[in-house]
């Protein structure tokens, strides 16, 4: 049986050049990335700001806020009891920004697109 060398094989193996992609592969992942370069240059410059918050928090404070003025103990039975009713539709008004949020698409649909902030350039 011949003596294998195993650190010349190892060394041999280290110092060998490593293959790179093949010439097809780098020219469709180039070509991609020129596609995607374009596609960035061409979208205006835009931010997008999602607004599907606002109906649910515009709701927890028309109803909310009453909810804690008649919830005071100085308010008669009526005011306690309507306190209740607001409070319920104040939860009411977030499970259904929720649920919409599940079943629509409720952020594409509440989304608006401002220009990106640019910093002004100081001038001497």
């Amino acid at each position: 049986m011949e003596h294998f060398d195993l650190d010349k094989a190892l060394q041999s193996q280290l110092h060998a050049p490593a293959p790179g992609p093949a010439p097809e592969l780098d020219a469709a992942l180039k070509a991609k990335l020129w596609q995607r370069q374009e596609q960035l240059d061409a979208a205006p410059d835009t931010r997008a700001v999602s607004l599907w918050w606002l109906p649910m928090v515009a709701n927890f404070i028309v109803c909310g806020v009453p909810a804690v003025i008649f919830a005071l103990p100085i308010m008669p039975l009526w005011a306690h009891l309507a306190s209740f009713a607001l409070a319920w539709l104040a939860v009411g008004g977030v499970a259904l920004t929720f649920i919409s949020l599940r079943m629509a698409d409720l952020r594409q649909a509440t989304t608006i697109y401002l220009p990106k902030r640019t910093r002004k350039k100081e001038g001497f």
